[in-house]
């Protein structure tokens, strides 16, 4: 039979009143007649005559039933009519089904919302043409404690010249910029690119067009292009905006393009490019010649087509040897490349925590189906009349078994509806929770995608909680037609129950000592001594721009004046000038340091984050002392060139020797040789500016008297509300200056809640998955336990009857549901163990196998099942025995 003719059969037979139907009931009409007619002239009776001819038949509608068995789309029918009998028996049991769909919505929406930020952040290709073939390009350097840094100019020249698998490589670099006229200035994030960046994404302007070879200026930009946003905020989406003059640091530059409100920069954390960039410039025509180990720019490229990752890995490395033959500037360390797939790369930091959250709704998502499971289980116990019956009038094997997956299906289907709700509202809250780290997660949606794992995800499980019950109804017999429901054969019911609850008590055990240990991670981040006070100080960034404060000596004099009237405001105890905050977005400021002038980066060995600070900032930040001094108003543009380090470049640089009075070599203006030598008058404790989990790299502080820097950052300490004072900064650096922005405007302690945040989304939802976990393990305590007693009832009548105490009964019952709980927490404890092993990389603070961790989970559980069994253990007692026996 073709396709065609079968779905036309398919279709014929889906009409009612087919006419075949009617051509078959003729024809059995016609032939029980002709046999009626045979019986009479036989001599039988006429009643007798049709009596005889139905059973020679085989009765007409069982033929009825024969003929349609074999007819396109039979499967079809029975489905349907199962399908009816499913739904016609989960309507006369609404508290059921109530409660199955409610547990499968509760854990079908909460992965439908999970999986939507997996599919957001690590599925979905990145908002660029073919972005599969997008490579992020590092310079390995971890031998100086930098094992993903950036490139230098020349090095990008390098790699278009000699680089035959790829296409191109495009670069940026982000900095700031103040916006004048239109209105009050303005702080604009910009991005320092390359002519063919736009091109090398795939990205084109919304209005205008992408820069080109020839807007490379000799040395200041005069043209731009501007984000989305900028456009409408600033210019009102004037279409018009293209071809104007607009100021930006302080000079003329025409706007060539405007770039589609949706363009984000998504690029790895670490590169320091913030994704929301206002405007973009371009490099100027100096890049190439800059000093080769000069490194901060952030390099793309792309792949041919038909090449892969390793193929391009094996070639730019080889860039790197032959490089590091040809240069003596990269000294006998050399130059080593390396490159990241952009997709993998931009999620690398984020991709444990997620992958995390979606192992653990997965387990919650089991521990409710297990949950539904031991509820048919239980259903299909108090049914076994009823399929004894259908049994009796033909139902065979398959029938049974089609019945109990339909019946799965359709609960599987109600409860993927319900769940695709909750995920949208869970959807909803998980964006408003999300930490800056997970800035992605805002574009998650319930698309096709996630439509489509939710609707495979309710049909596995489906057909999966199915088998329980389907096990209790294969082992229904005939004698269930006359036997007492409540009789002690009901125990193979009881232990496909209690196997269910064991092993959601298991996965409980696993969720909750996985959250516990995320907790204790997070509560150790808490007690985390970064080496500064963040609490009651307000921090703000200024630029310098213009001819007021072009010179080093005007940005002194200004920056003295402004400190000044801060310090003398009402409240302040403390004022202080930094380049970088910790934990800020700023591109990182590392060079490295040497024992004597001139040595190039490479040959130096190691690198420190370089900051330079005013007096007075290491008292506003409560920075710990360790030696020495802090700087003061001497160490300004006359006097001696000195620094002041932390404790870990100390100790590994001078051992065992104190550092206060050394003299070493910096390279503060990034030459790429260390070409100023400086004198150590203190020492402190190490401060994270990274992360609070490890301490990444040492630290020079310079003075900023002596390497002025645009913007600068600065720190007020108050006795009062850090927020109270931001209307007041404002005022008085508009008092000096007008036309000088302040951005950035928060407290302090914002940086260090961003840097806790992703541990607390992590933690945080874990918690909410493991309560819940808990929850539904105990409603499955209680489930079997309830039904051992409801079925003992008998016994435990005749147990009171001879005397038994009541004590004794709750004994007997708690004994049965620690057995189970017992032996779940045994399994949960090893599944716990391993769950540890894989979140080891997300905990500080803690060992994976920390005893107290387990200590406090595996008892929790266990106190929440006894109070569980308790319930049907006290009602076990409340039953008057004469009564319980008579009414058996």
């Amino acid at each position: 039979m073709s396709v065609w003719s079968y779905c036309r059969r398919l279709v014929s037979s889906r009409r009612p009143r087919a006419p075949h139907d009617t051509d078959l009931a003729r024809e059995l009409a016609s032939w029980v007649a002709e046999l009626s007619a045979r019986y009479e002239a036989a001599g039988a009776t006429p009643a007798e005559a049709r009596r005889r001819a139905l059973i020679e038949t085989g009765g007409v509608e069982q033929v009825k039933e024969a003929v349609r068995g074999v007819r396109v789309g039979a499967a079809l029918d029975a489905c349907l009519r199962d399908a009816r009998h499913a739904w016609r028996g989960l309507r006369k049991f609404p508290t059921f089904t109530f409660v199955v769909i409610a547990t499968l919505a509760l854990g079908i929406g909460a992965t439908t919302a999970i999986f939507s930020v997996v599919d957001a952040m690590l599925i979905a290709p990145l908002p660029y043409r073919d972005s599969s073939q997008l490579v992020f390009v590092w310079s390995d350097m971890a031998h100086a404690g930098y094992p993903r840094a950036p490139l230098s100019g020349p090095e990008l020249a390098d790699l278009r010249q000699r680089a035959t698998q790829f296409t191109g490589f495009g670069a940026v670099w982000a900095t700031s910029g103040t916006l004048t006229g239109d209105g009050e200035a303005e702080q604009l994030r910009l991005g320092v690119v390359t002519p063919d960046f736009f091109s090398i994404l795939g990205v084109n302007p919304a209005l205008g067009r992408a820069f080109v070879r020839e807007d490379e200026p000799p040395l200041i930009p005069n043209r731009i292009i501007l984000s989305g946003s900028l456009w409408r905020r600033r210019y009102g989406a004037d279409p018009g905006i293209v071809g104007r003059q607009i100021r930006v640091l302080g000079e003329s530059m025409t706007v060539v393009g405007v770039m589609p409100d949706d363009f984000r920069l998504l690029l790895p954390r670490d590169a320091a490019v913030p994704e929301d960039l206002d405007a973009f410039v371009p490099f100027n025509r100096m890049l190439a010649t800059s000093p080769r180990t000069t490194q901060f720019i952030r390099v793309i490229g792309r792949l041919r087509n038909g090449v892969t990752v390793q193929q391009a890995q094996t070639e730019i490395a080889e860039i790197g040897s032959r490089l590091s033959q040809e240069f003596t500037d990269y000294g006998t360390a050399g130059r080593t490349f390396t490159i990241a797939p952009l997709q993998r790369d931009v999620t690398r930091e984020v991709r444990a925590p997620v992958l995390a959250l979606f192992a653990g709704v997965g387990i919650l998502l089991a521990i409710a189906c297990l949950n539904v499971a031991n509820l048919l289980v239980a259903r299909a116990a108090t049914r076994t009349r009823e399929t004894a019956l259908r049994m009796a009038v033909g139902a065979g094997p398959v029938q049974l078994i089609r019945q109990s997956l339909i019946e799965g299906i359709v609960l599987a289907a109600l409860g993927g509806a319900a769940g695709l709700l909750v995920g949208r509202w869970g959807l909803t809250l998980l964006i408003a929770l999300r930490p800056e780290s997970l800035t992605r997660l805002a574009s998650a949606r319930i698309d096709p995608l996630v439509l489509i794992f939710t609707a495979g995800t309710a049909l596995t499980w489906g057909l999966l909680f199915s088998l329980a019950p389907m096990a209790v109804q294969l082992r229904t017999d005939f004698p269930a037609l006359h036997r007492d429901v409540r009789q002690p054969q009901g125990a193979i019911h009881y232990r496909a129950r209690a196997a269910l609850v064991i092993a959601q008590v298991a996965l409980g055990v696993t969720l909750l000592v996985s959250a516990e240990l995320l907790v204790r991670t997070f509560v150790a981040l808490q007690h985390v001594d970064p080496g500064f006070r963040s609490d009651a100080a307000l921090s703000f960034r200024l630029p310098f721009f213009g001819s007021r404060h072009r010179t080093p000596e005007a940005m002194i004099s200004f920056a003295r004046t402004l400190e000044a009237k801060l310090a003398a405001l009402p409240g302040v105890t403390g004022v202080g000038a930094v380049t970088h905050l910790p934990f800020d977005n700023i591109g990182n400021w590392a060079g490295p340091y040497t024992s004597k002038l001139g040595q190039p980066k490479a040959t130096a060995g190691v690198m420190a984050d370089y900051r330079a600070i005013g007096p007075g900032y290491f008292e506003a930040v409560g920075a710990q002392r360790v030696d020495g001094r802090f700087f003061d108003e001497t160490d300004g543009p006359t006097g001696e060139p000195v620094a002041i380090v932390d404790e870990l470049l100390a100790r590994r640089f001078w051992k065992g020797e104190r550092a206060v009075g050394r003299r070493f070599a910096v390279d503060p203006n990034s030459t790429g040789h260390t070409d100023r030598m400086v004198t150590v008058v203190g020492v402190v404790r190490h401060v994270r500016l990274h992360s609070l989990m490890e301490e990444v790299r040492e630290q020079i502080y310079l003075p900023w008297r002596q390497t002025p820097w645009s913007p600068i950052a600065y720190v007020v300490r108050t006795s009062g509300d850090p927020a109270a004072l931001a209307p007041v900064v404002r005022r008085v650096v508009a008092e000096l200056d007008p036309l000088m922005p302040v951005y950035d405007l928060r407290p302090l302690v914002e940086y260090t809640v961003k840097a806790r945040a992703t541990q607390r989304f992590t933690m945080v939802l874990a918690s909410a998955f493991a309560v819940v976990a808990v929850v539904l393990a105990c409603v499955g305590v209680y489930g079997v336990i309830a039904y051992s007693v409801a079925r003992r009832r008998q016994e435990f009548g005749v147990r009171l009857a001879l005397g038994a105490r009541p004590a004794g009964l709750i004994r007997l019952v708690l004994a049965d549901g620690m057995k189970l709980t017992g032996a779940g927490l045994l399994i949960g404890i090893a599944g716990a163990l391993a769950s540890a092993r894989v979140l080891r990389h997300q905990l500080y603070g803690i060992s994976p196998h920390d005893v107290s961790s387990y200590a406090i989970a595996v008892p929790l559980l266990g106190v929440c099942a006894i109070v569980a069994c308790l319930i049907p253990a006290w009602r076990a007692t409340g039953n008057d025995a004469i009564d319980t026996l008579k009414t058996e």
